[in-house]
């Protein structure tokens, strides 16, 4: 997974050149802690503060917004109420919300156009804009932008302006339009000139444009111009961030020295101002560089060394990043002790961010650990989904699964996956290796023009030189292709003979039965003749009894498979009396495919014939005329027996009883609501509430913490323990709110809030490996009951196999079919007596689990014997 060096910082929306400054953001704080200033002066102090902290500390500018946008509406300042919420909108956007960060965009330009300020409406357009540029959105992120654009031009704000036509540019640039790149970035430059304003934004992409289009040397001019700037304003954060481009620009040229040369610097002059963050991009660097190298241990000094910076500023996707890169090197070390520790936290970062590179990394991560520790099957399945996340992503992602498993196959002898993965491989390398040579052709022709073109006869043969060594390369993969090809054939030729032994065996076998089953049904004939007379007798007397009752009565004769309806059973289904045929299937074939699953009979008839006491009482749904299914009580039993006591005569009833379930399942609903409205309640009263004030009070905290050195140590440690506390009391908060009503669900849908809550199960304990397959792609589950149902009742199975079962294995599966979703949760537990608990409802939680799924109409069946682990199977009805 080893990669070049690549500037993702270019793409980033600069909104201010100005770093971050702790004594200006407490300056603003005491403003805003100022009862006795003016109310429009403390809320301008309050959103600069937001402003100053939203690189360092993102969590906390959601309640500093949510601070102010109550405060202003208090006072009816309609103005500062949407510039609170343009605030937190670009904090849900830095957390990676973009569908949240667009929706509160656009309640703050209502607010906007209400309060006629055209400022806060173009601002929450152009917000919009780039949350859609986040998502990839590219067509409708640069409508939005124009229109922003209209906007600031009616406003003359031409820094706005050059930023949107920054924004353009940079689009433009992903989608390779390289003229119209061009044009808005030039139009930038020119925009932020007439504004008086300096910014090197601009002609740092322009170099990239230029680098793009293999113009080296124009790249470099435009970095070190873009230098020159930054100079003339003594902006030492822009100094270092330009000479990382530069840096970049010679890493792409392979230019080792000057590489190495700028990223010292860059990293010096952000040691000595005190810029973490870049540092961390500094120190990242380094370790790829190494790490490219196959210097292993100095490279994990410096990732070491760049984690440590990424967790302190609580950047999430650096993190993961450099959690990658220390898990491979110590899996090329063979240091196998704490890389699936190191996976899991990086695969919960990815998930959260919904970052699907960093994802398909992580279960990649997952393949080759299983792979190192010798579990094939483990490292196949991770592999292959990492392999799926991939696609239409990264070419080199792609690349380097295949070849994992084409190796891995390879060694089991599954020639067949093993081929198909080669040739993905060998695809993918040969696109990746034609990026590579355009890159030696650039770098040559760097290398010539700075040389003045004195080794031109040596590019020609070093492209000779690559092209046949390709060539030779192709050649062998394709020797190496047909052997593969030839044992495959061979091995189709063995398999087909032994397929045609085996249909000749079942035949005979087959042949041999037909007798004796036509030998049973000559015996079956002779006695439905012998009882047929009988039956003709008691017919007409049954009929006159069935005629007097308002329940759906049936007489079934087993032998000759015969039945009796009376006139009430067809009404009840909507129906003339006898207007379908009186056989057995009519009834079986009305009956909801839930409630046969439920009985594992083929029908309720078939049922009363299993059951020892040869009678049945239960309940089930039926179709009736209009398609709909009706709610009945039915009753069954056998009233006489033959001489070997096999049943001869079962009579049964139906009864409607649809109107009594509806009112049961409609108090079931109510309660099931009521107890999630409540839950809702309550976690949005903490998280709106409790941790808002809890965060206030951190603030307050942090700003006392830096003027109590002149207190003795005593005083010190015990203002320290009382503000780890409340660290803790934050954290705490934040999980109770989540347990009572998991954001998850709602922010992400079903599929991550499941991943979210195995992920942490399994992270918590050694004992139990924990699986989780689904099959739901893009699919979402929008029925809120249904999602919380499901996630319920997950919540009640793994926390009854924690007590109870001694399992050292739990697979989970979601599936998503036509008509239902289904759950199952199966371990390798102790397991239990399944039928006396469903029998007793009692213990276990599932009288809890069958609550939720009543409500909802939803299955739930049990399937556990004593030492041999435990299955839960759920099926909901997507229409219930």
């Amino acid at each position: 997974m080893k990669s070049n060096i690549i500037l993702i910082s270019v793409f980033l929306i600069f909104f201010s050149e100005v770093a971050f400054c702790q004594s200006k953001a407490d300056s603003l704080w005491s403003i805003w802690s100022d009862a006795g200033i003016e109310d429009t002066t403390r809320l301008e102090a309050l959103l600069e503060h937001g402003k100053e902290i939203i690189k360092k500390d993102t969590d906390s500018v959601f309640i500093i917004a949510e601070i102010g946008y109550q405060y202003a509406k208090k006072r009816n300042l309609l103005e500062y109420q949407s510039a609170s919420l343009i605030v937190r909108g670009k904090a849900l956007y830095r957390k990676g919300s973009y569908v949240e960060a667009e929706e509160t965009f656009n309640k703050a330009i209502t607010l906007g156009r209400e309060a006629k300020d055209s400022l806060s409406v173009s601002r929450g357009i152009y917000g919009i804009g780039s949350t859609y540029y986040a998502r990839g959105e590219y067509e409708t992120a640069v409508a939005y932008y124009e229109k922003s654009y209209e906007l600031f031009l009616s406003l003359n704000d031409k820094e706005r302006m050059a930023d949107v036509m920054n924004n353009i540019g940079i689009i433009h640039l992903i989608q390779k339009d390289y003229e119209n790149a061009e044009k808005n970035l030039i139009k930038c430059h020119e925009l932020y000139t007439e504004a008086g304003v300096l910014k090197s934004a601009p002609l740092n992409n322009l170099a990239i444009l230029k680098s793009r289009k293999g113009d080296m040397s124009g790249a470099v001019e435009l970095q070190f111009e873009a230098l020159k700037i930054n100079e003339k304003k003594g902006n030492d954060y822009s100094i270092a961030y330009t000479y990382m481009n530069i840096a970049n620009t010679y890493s792409k040229l392979k230019d080792d020295k000057n590489y190495l040369k700028y990223t010292q610097k860059s990293y010096d002059i952000r040691k000595r101002i005190g810029d973490k963050a870049g540092m961390l991009r500094c120190l990242s660097g380094f370790g790829i560089y190494y790490d490219d190298r196959e210097e292993y241990d100095k490279a994990l000094q410096y990732f070491e060394e760049a984690l440590s910076i990424a967790k302190e500023l609580d950047r999430k996707l650096s993190i993961s990043n450099l959690l990658f890169n220390k898990a491979l090197i110590k899996l090329r070390k063979d240091q196998l002790e704490g890389v699936l520790e190191i996976v899991n936290e990086m695969l919960e970062i990815n998930t959260k961010l919904d970052n699907k590179k960093g994802i398909a990394n992580s279960y990649y991560t997952y393949g080759m650990y299983y792979k190192k520790k010798g579990n094939y099957d483990k490292a196949i399945f991770n592999i292959n989904k990492a392999m799926m996340l991939a696609e239409g992503l990264e070419i080199e992602q792609t690349r380097d699964f295949a070849k994992e498993l084409y190796k891995i196959y390879s060694e089991l002898g599954q020639s067949k996956l093993a081929l198909k993965n080669y040739e993905i491989y060998i695809d993918t390398r040969d696109s990746v290796l034609n990026l590579e040579n355009q890159q030696d052709v650039l770098h040559q022709q760097y290398k010539y023009e700075n040389e003045k073109r004195a080794l031109a006869d040596s590019l020609n043969y070093a492209s000779k030189q690559q092209i046949n060594k390709v060539k030779l390369t192709q050649s062998k993969n394709q020797r190496t292709a047909l052997i593969i090809i030839l044992g495959l054939v061979t091995l189709f030729t063995i398999f087909a003979v032994n397929r045609v032994r085996l249909t000749r065996r079942q035949k005979r076998i087959i042949e041999g039965q037909v007798v004796e089953l036509n030998e049973l049904n000559e015996n079956l004939e002779e006695k439905v003749i012998e009882r047929s007379k009988e039956i003709a007798d008691r017919e007409e007397q049954l009929r006159y009894a069935l005629e007097a009752s308002n329940d759906g009565i049936w007489d079934w004769k087993v032998k000759t498979d015969q039945v009796i309806f009376s006139p009430a059973l067809y009404t009840m289904l909507g129906y003339e009396p006898y207007a379908f045929e009186e056989k057995r299937e009519e009834i079986s074939g009305r009956v909801h495919p839930d409630d046969l699953k439920k009985i594992e009979a083929d029908s309720y008839f078939d049922l009363i014939l299993k059951s020892k006491a040869g009678s049945l009482i239960t309940e089930g749904r039926l179709k009736n005329k209009s398609g709909k299914y009706i709610w009945v009580q039915i009753k069954g039993k056998i009233v006489s027996r033959d001489d070997n006591n096999n049943a001869e005569r079962v009579v049964g009833t139906l009864t409607d009883i649809t109107s009594i379930k509806q009112k049961a399942q409609d108090i079931l609903n109510a309660v099931m609501t009521t107890e999630d409205i409540e839950r809702n309640r309550i976690s949005k009263d903490i998280h709106d509430g409790l941790q808002q004030t809890l965060t206030v009070s951190s603030l307050n905290f942090q700003k006392v913490r830096k003027s109590i050195n002149g207190l003795s140590s005593d005083v010190i440690e015990t203002f320290g323990t009382a503000y780890d506390y409340l660290q803790q009391s934050i954290t705490e908060s934040r999980s109770v709110a989540h347990n009572l009503m998991p954001k998850a669900i709602v922010d992400f849908g079903i599929i991550k809030a499941f991943e979210s809550l195995i992920f942490e199960v399994d992270k918590s304990t050694d004992k139990i490996e924990f699986e989780f397959f689904h099959n739901f792609e893009e699919h979402q589950i929008e029925n809120q009951q249904i999602k919380l149902t499901l996630y319920r009742i997950l919540q009640e199975g793994i926390n009854n196999i924690f007590k109870y079962s001694k399992a050292t294995k739990v697979d989970i599966q979601l599936k998503n079919y036509e008509d239902i979703y289904m759950l199952t949760i199966e371990d390798n537990g102790v397991g239990f007596d399944a039928v006396k608990v469903l029998k007793e409802e009692t213990g276990l939680g599932f009288k809890g689990m069958k609550n939720r799924l009543d409500a909802i109409d939803g299955f739930l069946e049990i399937e556990s014997r004593e030492g041999r682990g435990t299955t839960l199977l759920i099926e909901i009805n997507k229409n219930f």
